[in-house]
């Protein structure tokens, strides 16, 4: 997360004032006028009967702000932009909507690793491996602050070893498949006193110079990269 607070000027992530949920059009003009909010994140959602994605949390919400509008007012007043993906088929045409836009300020897209996996038994046999995921947001907006993230039951996972060994199958899968883009990567793990915790893998953007974190064949070498940040 260090290129978001670089570019707002705060020294550290916990600094960074966030607003969640924020896909209706009324909540995101309260937000865009709100002088202490950084980063805005909604939900974005890709109905068969939809011309573009819309933000909302879900099918059963009321959707009245599509995608690109919804990015365009954001960055016009100078907030950061957090995009959380459910549903596969919303990527590649949301990275086009960023395309057009073309924002200046930070950029965060952000999907669960499972929620975008294929589910033939459910009907969703189109989906996104994370790999896949990753490379898209690379060649689409290669300056984007990527996160795959997933969430844990505490009574399956009370010692946190499942947790462990997921973060590292995300890293083999995901960090040596990693294309042109030099990343920091961190991982942020997020505990509640409820039923869900999460945890992410966050790949931020590092400068091209110097090249830092490769070598060759785009193997990331991340084991000494890799920091828990609690949320």
């Amino acid at each position: 997360m260090q290129s978001v607070c670089t570019y707002f000027g705060v020294n550290d992530p916990s600094a960074l004032v966030w607003v969640h949920g924020v896909n209706s059009r009324v909540y995101l003009q309260e937000c865009c006028a709100d002088g202490a909010v950084h980063m805005v994140e909604g939900d974005v959602h890709f109905a068969a009967a939809d011309a573009l994605p819309c933000m909302a949390h879900g099918w059963q919400d009321i959707a009245d702000l599509d995608v690109e509008s919804w990015i365009a007012m954001v960055a016009a007043v100078g907030k950061g932009i957090k995009l959380d993906f459910a549903d596969a088929a919303a990527v590649e045409p949301t990275l086009a909507a960023l395309q057009r836009v073309k924002p200046t300020v930070p950029v965060m897209l952000h999907a669960n690793v499972f929620t975008l996996l294929p589910d033939e038994g459910s009907g969703h046999e189109e989906g996104l491996e994370p790999e896949q995921f990753v490379r898209l947001c690379q060649e689409d907006w290669p300056q984007a602050v990527l996160s795959l993230g997933w969430s844990l039951n505490r009574e399956a996972d009370s010692d946190g070893r499942m947790e462990e060994m997921l973060i590292h199958q995300m890293a083999d899968m995901s960090l040596k498949r990693l294309g042109p883009v030099n990343y920091g990567i961190e991982i942020r793990a997020g505990y509640t006193s409820g039923w869900e915790r999460g945890a992410a893998l966050i790949f931020d953007p590092l400068p091209s110079q110097p090249p830092a974190v490769t070598t060759d064949g785009n193997v990331v070498q991340a084991g000494h990269l890799f920091r828990r940040v609690a949320a």
